[in-house]
């Protein structure tokens, strides 16, 4: 008997043995092999059988990579392909100045002029990675200060400097002193083709509250669709609308009636270099609550939903300053521009205006109708002709800023499966990863070929997936709750909208097997309310997190109701101790 244990012993430890001479053979010939891989953009590909096309890309990514180790800021991955976007810029070193990315703006129909903000003193010196000296005389570039002074007028690149591995040669446009609160425009085209230019922006101004005027817009009855303003910032006595109360400007005060359409805070400044994040506290029948309202830039309207019963309503407009990449959010609380008001119930009168009232506006339409129909009409044509190309481009920047959102999402939810894989390989899980690795390489397949529009049947599918494979590391519970009359396959909503709070939820409910996550479609009138509630540890709603999950998910909102602006997404998050909720609300949907 001893015998037969002691050849099977080493039967073992035998086959352990040349398990492990197999596996340190597999890494020597996975290093060498390596040697031979590279990235032409995002293709993994054998250079000893790469296409011209994928050598030449390798090359352009290796000189461009040589730059951007000199530390100037530029997209690499945007220049691997035909792009307009070459300018880059380099600051000086060790300043302690802090630099932020600025809004871009549309320039013509193929550039964006960029712009970047300096909090501290530092110089600049700006460089393109396109120009090199064979195609320099084909562009040219000018330098102005503050839109008002031409430091360097349109001449031909004529410096050019090497990397330090002597791997690329680029143009060098200059070294550049700061503009204290002021700021440098760089602008360079091709003398062939002006479509190919590109624009800068270097700031040194500080940041700024928000200033804006408010109004409240309301129709009335006599002029159908037009919509007129009253100004928040008169009081009862001096002004003519029946609907304000306020009787001192630290109080404002309006009531609530059927010809008010929406709060508009009119903007002083057209445009900022940077977003203000908008949130409303409203305390109703002495119930808090806080929405998030996403970020702006420029006239913002509150409309009627948001304040639609009486209550002590605070709008809050915080700057927003987001780090190169996008790598950290900061929001100037000190710069913050709080405004409150109160609604007071409707006093139904019945009529609008007294017969004294009527008689006189009568006279005057019948003295006047011709020249104020013909002048109001041209003017409504023009007015309506500019906010409608201002809405238009609007959405179409809102688009593009949507789909770079959704670009982030996609890799930090692969990240974060990965790690899950990891963690189960690491535990010799081996039946667990064969079937998370199943879940995941369909919800890999749904995620990337989904459109930006999903069924609510997709979406749900899509949380099954996800949640049963994060079940099989942490062990929770969860459940589906379905309303009876809503239609899930012809119903559609923006895809992936409830799986970074679901992922949060299971992350950071720090309760293990006994997490428990319910998740809620609900039809409510012509309201489409998808919730997710939990009974983890809760978190601060009001407080900003390092983690991009949440912090994506905001903006994300925030540029959907930019497109949607007439059925907009309510977020609203509520936590405590044993219990989180998430609802979204999305208004007019059904």
């Amino acid at each position: 008997m001893r015998n037969i244990v002691k050849k099977n012993l080493l039967l073992v430890l035998l086959l352990i043995s040349l398990c492990s001479l197999a596996q340190k053979k597999a890494g020597v010939d996975t290093a060498v092999d390596s040697r031979f891989y590279k990235f032409a953009g995002n293709v993994r590909v054998d250079i000893r059988h790469a296409t011209p096309a994928q050598l030449e890309m390798i090359a352009r990514k290796e000189r461009l990579t040589s730059i951007a180790n000199e530390r100037f800021l530029f997209s690499v991955g945007e220049n691997l392909y035909p792009t307009t976007l070459t300018l880059a810029v380099r600051f000086q070193k060790n300043t302690g100045a802090v630099i932020y990315e600025g809004n871009e703006w549309s320039w013509g129909e193929t550039a964006y002029l960029r712009r970047y903000l300096i909090n501290g003193k530092s110089d600049i010196e700006f460089a393109d990675v396109k120009i090199t000296p064979q195609n320099a005389h084909h562009y040219r570039y000018h330098v102005v200060v503050n839109d008002e002074k031409e430091i360097v007028g349109w001449t031909t690149p004529d410096q050019f400097k090497t990397s330090s591995d002597r791997k690329a040669t680029f143009a060098y446009l200059g070294n550049y002193k700061l503009q204290p609160d002021g700021y440098l425009k760089i602008e360079m085209y091709n003398i062939n083709n002006y479509k190919e230019k590109d624009a800068m922006i270097i700031d040194w101004r500080e940041p700024k509250a928000l200033s804006f005027q408010t109004f409240v817009d309301y129709r009335t009855k006599y002029w159908g669709s037009n919509i007129f303003s009253a100004p928040l910032d008169k009081d009862k006595i001096n002004t003519d609308e029946n609907f304000l109360e306020t009787k001192t400007l630290n109080d404002v005060r309006f009531r609530l009636g059927d010809s008010l359409v929406r709060i508009n805070f009119f903007s002083t400044r057209l445009l900022t270099p940077y977003n203000y994040q908008i949130r409303l506290k409203r305390t109703i029948s002495n119930k808090t609550e806080n929405i998030e309202l996403g970020e702006y830039n420029g006239n913002y309207f509150l409309y009627k939903e948001f304040w639609n019963k009486a209550g002590h309503y605070e709008i809050t407009f915080t700057p927003k300053l987001v780090k190169p990449g996008g790598s950290q959010v900061n929001y100037l609380t000190a710069k913050a521009r709080r405004f409150k008001f109160t609604v007071l119930p409707s006093l139904v009168t019945g009529k609008w205006f007294s017969n004294k009232e009527l008689a006189l506006i009568g006279l005057i339409l019948c003295a006047f109708l011709g020249t104020v129909i013909g002048g109001v009409a041209v003017w409504l044509k023009n007015k309506n002709k500019k906010k409608l190309l201002k809405e238009q481009q609007q959405k179409d920047l809102a688009k593009i800023q949507l789909a770079t959102v959704r670009s982030q999402l996609n890799p930090h939810f692969m990240f974060n499966a990965l790690s899950g894989i990891q963690s189960l390989m690491n535990q010799n899980k081996s039946d667990e990863v064969n079937h998370y690795l199943g879940k995941f390489a369909r919800l890999t397949r749904n995620v990337l070929d989904q459109p930006d529009l999903i069924s609510l049947a997709e979406e749900k599918l899509l949380l099954e997936d996800y949640l049963q494979m994060e079940q099989l590391r942490f062990g929770f519970k969860y459940r589906f709750h379905v309303s009876q009359d809503l239609n899930m396959d012809n119903i559609e909503i923006p895809s992936m909208l409830l799986q970074p709070f679901v992922e949060n939820a299971i992350k950071h409910g720090d309760k293990g097997d006994q997490l428990e996550i319910e998740v809620f479609f609900i039809k409510k009138d012509d309201d489409l309310i998808l919730k997710i509630m939990d009974n983890g540890v809760g978190f601060d709603p009001e407080k900003s997190y390092e983690g991009l999950g949440l912090q994506l998910s905001r903006n994300r909102i925030s540029l959907l109701n930019t497109i949607y602006n007439s059925t907009p997404l309510i977020l609203t998050m509520t936590s405590g101790s044993n219990q989180t909720e998430i609802k979204i609300t999305l208004t007019q949907w059904l």
